[in-house]
């Protein structure tokens, strides 16, 4: 099951893509009311409130994962354990946006119009189709939309400013680690693979990322069942445009060169499977590897691809380690209050471990 990570923030919020199937009737049930949204209240952070609704919606495709997938008695549990990390990047999130607004961070409003228009005319609505579809993602008009995008935007800018520009990858570690790995006869494992790609608007609620997921569920079972070749739905409906023609085709690759939540499940999938949807900073993906070689480390080129593998896992750490030290750092200095005893999990001590996703 892909869970939320204490991490989901720094990648999630470096694009912001076009929601492919947000224009499909949703079967969703409505947003409760004003009043029940009032009324369960679920947690405090320094003053700002964290409502029922507000941890339904973003845990809307992990609980869905959950339900249709783990065993019937494990159900309950899981479900407390997804809503429990959820809450945590909840109440991170509401740290991150003080502290934006600390730093005086702003967004230019050409940037949010921008954003608005892109998926507007990606998807040939008027502004009056738009509020329909964003009222069913729970947005109250286009104008709350705006405000959630200008949030967004803003817990980027602020990520940027106080993690990422402090990682550092020293050469010298990654030159003793290369020889490390050279002095032990190191390959270098490459695997070719086919994908297919829905984009998810980053801005949008949990509800337009589990439509997009399902889409990708129903057409794995297509390609399984052999209703279609991947190649050829990869060509219909895949919005990579750079693979797209080639039947989603992404030639062969290695650790470092891609998304890390992509490589993971790459580099774990049999030869010739179709994954399940993977969810990566881009949107969804399905994935087939159609070869796997490994090559004996030779030549200036394949020593500067294991390099690149090697400096892209120190980064990752790096930042990751960051990131975790920064947000501990926030939740030690803020009041934090769980009203309900389910989701204490983490919420009240430090960040969820990125063994968690």
């Amino acid at each position: 099951m892909n869970k939320p990570t204490a991490l989901s923030l720094v990648f999630a919020a470096t694009l912001y893509a076009l929601p492919a199937a947000a224009a499909e009737p949703s079967t969703d049930p409505a947003p409760p009311s004003d009043e029940q949204v009032i009324d369960r209240l679920i947690a405090v952070v320094n003053t700002d409130p964290i409502t029922l609704f507000e941890l339904h919606r973003a845990a809307a495709p992990y609980v869905a994962k959950v339900v249709t997938e783990a065993p019937a008695e494990d159900v309950p549990g899981q479900l407390d354990q997804v809503q429990a990390e959820v809450l945590d990047n909840l109440i991170n999130d509401l740290l991150v946006y003080a502290e934006a607004k600390e730093l005086g961070l702003t967004v230019a409003p050409e940037k949010i119009d921008e954003h608005i228009e892109r998926i507007r005319g990606a998807n040939g609505w008027t502004v009056e189709e738009m509020t329909e579809q964003l009222r069913r993602l729970g947005f109250a008009s286009l104008a709350d939309y705006r405000r959630h995008t200008e949030r967004e935007m803003l817990k980027s800018n602020a990520i940027s400013v106080k993690v990422g520009s402090r990682v550092k990858v020293d050469e010298k570690d990654v030159d003793a680690e290369v020889q490390k790995r050279l002095g032990a006869g190191s390959t270098v494992e490459e695997r070719r693979a086919l994908h297919i790609l829905l984009r998810v608007d980053p801005m949008a609620g949990g509800d337009a990322s589990e439509a997009i997921r399902q889409r990708l569920v129903a057409e794995r079972e297509r390609i399984v069942s052999g209703g279609e070749s991947f190649e050829e739905a990869a060509r219909r409906m895949s919005e990579d445009d750079g693979t797209r023609p080639a039947g989603g085709d992404l030639s062969w690759f290695v650790q470092g060169d891609f998304d890390p939540d992509f490589e993971q499940a790459a580099f774990e999938l049999p030869l010739d499977a179709v994954s399940e949807p993977i969810r990566t900073q881009f949107g969804w993906h399905l994935i087939k590897v159609i070869a796997i070689r490994d090559r004996r480390v030779e030549g200036d080129e394949d020593i500067e691809k294991l390099k690149r593998e090697v400096r892209f896992r120190m980064r990752q750490l790096e930042l990751e380690r960051l990131y975790l030290q920064w947000v501990k750092g926030l939740r030690a200095q803020a009041f934090i209050e769980v009203k309900d005893p389910r989701y204490l999990r983490n919420a009240a001590g430090a960040p969820p471990s990125p063994g968690q996703g």
